[in-house]
């Protein structure tokens, strides 16, 4: 199998050095937004996505849920973990047990953004209403020439 396998990467390199481009650019452009591929046929992470513009109010409401889930849902979950009591083959596995923190942060921040807590909505009010004002900066035009 090693020899399969070396074969082909010898092939994929030798048809690479011949004509100078990506042999595997077909295969590489379905891996999303986040790859590209160089002319050495390296797949680089590209950091500058595209930005949306959030309003005050998104913002708000963004902050208030990743309040409402760090501060209430998250340490009911890491409670539920910790008084799991199940014997070793069904119980918790090492890696389990490792990750769980991880585990509850994310399914306490999707919790949070399924559901339609009034705590969050008002959160989300009382920051809106303590947030000062900000004029948003006009483009200056040029007038002497």
């Amino acid at each position: 199998m090693s020899s399969i396998s070396s074969t082909q990467s010898n092939r994929a390199l030798d048809q690479f050095m011949r004509s100078g481009t990506d042999v595997n650019r077909s295969a590489s452009k379905h891996k999303g937004p986040i790859h590209s591929t160089t002319t050495q046929g390296l797949s680089v992470a590209q950091e500058s996505l595209p930005q949306t513009v959030q309003t005050p109010e998104e913002k708000a409401r963004q902050a208030a849920e990743g309040l409402v889930s760090t501060t209430f849902i998250e340490p009911i979950l890491k409670q539920m973990r910790e008084s799991n009591n199940t014997p070793p083959p069904f119980g918790p596995s090492r890696a389990e047990k490792q990750f769980a923190s991880l585990l509850d942060t994310k399914l306490s921040d999707e919790m949070v953004k399924a559901s339609n807590f009034p705590l969050v909505q008002r959160i989300a009010d009382q920051l809106l209403r303590n947030m000062p004002v900000t004029e948003t900066p006009t483009q200056a035009f040029d007038t002497e020439g």
